[in-house]
């Protein structure tokens, strides 16, 4: 829209710049004629158009000019604006990024502490099992003594016997009779 009244301005400034000197020409062109001298109206025609030449460039550099300067003013606003979107683009993408590192870091001291916690355990269990596995081979030391064959013998026939008298004693009771275990032993 600007170029279009910017142009037409252009036109109606040349057009009557070429209608005042081609008035001047005439006139010019008059007097030139009446002294009868062809060099003198070549040099005043060559010096009009000259003139208006000037003045048209004149005109189109101004208007050049202001042209240009209205672009890099644009071209700079558009530049400034477009560097603010992409810092405020960038910023945003940056505090996501941030936040999701935060959220990636707290899973993986979270996935830590748990392998931490599964090696304690593990560590314990061990222990357990190395215990445990002492324990068996004293026993199995023990097994092979005479001491500890003879102590077995002896808490199995005591466990046997509390057995059998807690059974007969439970046998008596339901059915309300005396049952004479010494004649069983003796034989």
């Amino acid at each position: 829209m600007k170029k279009l009244i910017l142009s037409t301005i252009f036109l109606i400034i040349s057009v009557n710049c070429y209608s005042q000197n081609k008035s001047k020409t005439n006139s010019l062109l008059n007097k030139g004629l009446s002294k009868s001298e062809n060099g003198n109206i070549k040099d005043i025609l060559i010096d009009s158009k000259e003139d208006f030449i000037k003045n048209s460039l004149d005109v189109l550099l101004k208007d050049i000019q202001k042209i240009n300067n209205e672009l890099e003013d644009n071209l700079s606003k558009n530049i400034e604006d477009l560097i603010k979107e992409n810092k405020e683009y960038l910023n945003q993408l940056e505090n996501e990024y941030k936040s999701k590192l935060k959220e990636e870091h707290a899973k993986i001291s979270d996935l830590k502490k748990a392998v931490d916690d599964i090696l304690k355990i593990k560590d314990l269990e061990l222990k357990i099992v190395d215990q445990k596995i002492n324990e068996i081979n004293k026993n199995l030391k023990n097994l092979s003594s005479d001491e500890f064959i003879k102590r077995f013998k002896k808490d199995l026939k005591k466990q046997l016997e509390e057995f059998k008298e807690s059974t007969i004693e439970s046998f008596e009771e339901k059915l309300s009779i005396k049952i004479d275990t010494t004649s069983n032993e003796k034989k």
